[in-house]
């Protein structure tokens, strides 16, 4: 299984950013589950399979909020 975030969804692809290198795969919008939204960390299966976690997703996006508030601080 590999780890993604899903980047953006632009001319009908979504683009996955594969960690650990960030890598791009794209897969066509209407494939996606329609409760996956720019943002959401997600696993994809061998069979490519994608998987929506929700509890990573907020808490990626807590320690960015985190991290823009510390940069804000500083400023």
């Amino acid at each position: 299984m590999k780890k993604a975030i899903l980047d953006r969804i632009e001319d009908g692809k979504a683009v996955f950013l594969i960690e650990p290198n960030h890598t791009e795969w794209l897969v066509n919008q209407e494939n996606l589950d329609s409760s996956i939204k720019e943002g959401d960390v997600v696993t994809i299966s061998e069979t490519n399979k994608i998987m929506k976690h929700p509890q990573e997703t907020d808490e990626m996006k807590k320690r960015i909020a985190e991290k823009l508030e510390r940069l804000r601080g500083k400023n």
